[in-house]
Protein backbone atom coordinates (compact mmCIF):
# COMPACT_ATOMS: atom_id res chain seq x y z
CA UNK A 1 0.00 0.00 0.00
CA UNK A 2 1.17 3.65 -0.78
CA UNK A 3 2.14 5.96 1.87
CA UNK A 4 -0.90 8.45 1.70
CA UNK A 5 -3.80 5.25 2.27
CA UNK A 6 -1.43 4.19 5.07
CA UNK A 7 -1.39 7.50 7.02
CA UNK A 8 -5.14 8.02 6.40
CA UNK A 9 -5.88 4.38 7.96
CA UNK A 10 -3.18 5.08 10.93
CA UNK A 11 -5.23 8.27 11.22
CA UNK A 12 -8.49 6.74 11.75
CA UNK A 13 -7.37 3.99 13.79
CA UNK A 14 -5.67 6.58 16.25
CA UNK A 15 -9.28 8.57 16.25
CA UNK A 16 -11.33 5.27 16.21
CA UNK A 17 -9.35 4.82 19.82
CA UNK A 18 -11.42 7.70 21.05
CA UNK A 19 -14.51 5.98 19.26
CA UNK A 20 -14.45 8.87 16.51
CA UNK A 21 -16.07 8.27 13.36
CA UNK A 22 -14.19 10.43 10.52
CA UNK A 23 -15.47 12.19 7.76
CA UNK A 24 -12.87 12.31 4.55
CA UNK A 25 -12.92 16.58 4.83
CA UNK A 26 -11.98 15.89 8.60
CA UNK A 27 -9.03 13.72 7.78
CA UNK A 28 -7.65 15.94 4.96
CA UNK A 29 -7.40 19.11 7.10
CA UNK A 30 -5.93 16.53 9.76
CA UNK A 31 -3.24 15.28 7.59
CA UNK A 32 -2.52 18.43 5.25
CA UNK A 33 -4.24 16.36 2.24
CA UNK A 34 -6.69 17.57 -1.05
CA UNK A 35 -10.03 16.34 -1.20
CA UNK A 36 -9.10 14.26 -4.41
CA UNK A 37 -5.79 12.58 -2.47
CA UNK A 38 -8.44 11.82 0.09
CA UNK A 39 -11.20 10.46 -2.11
CA UNK A 40 -8.54 8.53 -3.89
CA UNK A 41 -7.18 6.71 -1.03
CA UNK A 42 -10.56 5.76 0.85
CA UNK A 43 -11.61 4.28 -2.29
CA UNK A 44 -8.29 2.30 -2.31
CA UNK A 45 -9.03 1.31 1.27
CA UNK A 46 -13.00 0.45 0.73
CA UNK A 47 -11.42 -2.02 -2.30
CA UNK A 48 -8.89 -3.35 0.02
CA UNK A 49 -11.86 -4.02 2.47
CA UNK A 50 -9.86 -1.72 5.20
CA UNK A 51 -12.80 0.59 5.89
CA UNK A 52 -16.38 1.13 4.91
CA UNK A 53 -18.46 3.88 4.38
CA UNK A 54 -22.05 4.71 3.68
CA UNK A 55 -22.61 7.58 0.67
CA UNK A 56 -21.45 11.28 2.15
CA UNK A 57 -21.50 8.57 5.56
CA UNK A 58 -18.43 8.74 8.38
CA UNK A 59 -15.85 6.42 7.66
CA UNK A 60 -14.91 3.55 9.94
CA UNK A 61 -12.54 0.75 10.06
CA UNK A 62 -13.22 -2.98 9.76
CA UNK A 63 -11.79 -6.08 11.15
CA UNK A 64 -9.50 -6.51 8.54
CA UNK A 65 -8.78 -2.42 8.87
CA UNK A 66 -8.73 -2.43 12.38
CA UNK A 67 -5.94 -5.66 12.34
CA UNK A 68 -3.67 -3.82 9.30
CA UNK A 69 -3.93 -0.52 11.00
CA UNK A 70 -3.02 -2.11 14.39
CA UNK A 71 0.21 -4.29 13.21
CA UNK A 72 1.05 -0.56 11.24
CA UNK A 73 0.65 1.00 14.97
CA UNK A 74 3.08 -1.49 16.47
CA UNK A 75 5.71 -1.16 14.31
CA UNK A 76 5.86 2.39 13.61
CA UNK A 77 6.25 2.24 17.58
CA UNK A 78 9.15 0.37 17.31
CA UNK A 79 10.68 1.80 14.80
CA UNK A 80 10.30 5.36 17.16
CA UNK A 81 11.56 3.57 19.70
CA UNK A 82 14.66 2.43 18.00
CA UNK A 83 15.16 5.85 16.36
CA UNK A 84 15.01 7.86 19.53
CA UNK A 85 16.97 5.10 21.83
CA UNK A 86 19.54 3.89 19.28
CA UNK A 87 19.96 6.77 17.15
CA UNK A 88 19.21 9.75 19.95
CA UNK A 89 16.37 11.73 17.43
CA UNK A 90 14.26 13.69 19.21
CA UNK A 91 10.66 11.94 19.45
CA UNK A 92 8.90 14.03 16.91
CA UNK A 93 12.62 13.49 14.88
CA UNK A 94 11.99 9.99 15.65
CA UNK A 95 8.07 9.45 14.52
CA UNK A 96 8.37 11.39 11.36
CA UNK A 97 11.60 9.48 10.19
CA UNK A 98 10.09 6.15 11.10
CA UNK A 99 6.92 7.44 8.98
CA UNK A 100 9.52 7.54 5.86
CA UNK A 101 11.45 4.59 6.94
CA UNK A 102 8.32 2.41 7.11
CA UNK A 103 8.07 3.01 3.00
CA UNK A 104 12.04 2.62 2.55
CA UNK A 105 12.92 -0.17 4.18
CA UNK A 106 11.67 -3.91 3.43
CA UNK A 107 9.55 -5.70 5.69
CA UNK A 108 12.34 -8.16 6.40
CA UNK A 109 14.76 -4.91 8.03
CA UNK A 110 11.94 -3.45 9.76
CA UNK A 111 11.15 -7.05 11.38
CA UNK A 112 15.41 -7.25 12.18
CA UNK A 113 15.30 -3.86 13.63
CA UNK A 114 12.39 -4.74 15.79
CA UNK A 115 13.86 -8.14 17.03
CA UNK A 116 17.51 -6.19 17.93
CA UNK A 117 15.19 -3.77 20.01
CA UNK A 118 13.17 -7.09 21.55
CA UNK A 119 16.92 -8.93 22.64
CA UNK A 120 18.10 -6.15 24.35
CA UNK A 121 14.89 -5.49 26.17
CA UNK A 122 14.58 -1.71 24.58
CA UNK A 123 10.48 -2.45 23.50
CA UNK A 124 8.33 -5.29 23.77
CA UNK A 125 7.49 -7.37 20.95
CA UNK A 126 5.53 -4.78 18.84
CA UNK A 127 5.06 -7.24 16.15
CA UNK A 128 2.98 -9.34 18.09
CA UNK A 129 -0.54 -8.37 18.56
CA UNK A 130 -1.48 -8.15 22.54
CA UNK A 131 -4.29 -9.93 23.94
CA UNK A 132 -6.70 -8.29 26.46
CA UNK A 133 -6.12 -9.66 30.06
CA UNK A 134 -9.68 -9.54 30.57
CA UNK A 135 -10.96 -11.56 27.83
Amino acid sequence: MKETPERILHVIYKLSLDNQLLKSVSIGKKLGLTRPDVFRSLKLLKNCGYVYQKPYGKIALTEKGRDKAEKMHRIHRGLVEFLSKMVGLSPDEASATAYSAEHILSESAIDKIIELLVKFNMIDDVTQKKTDPLK
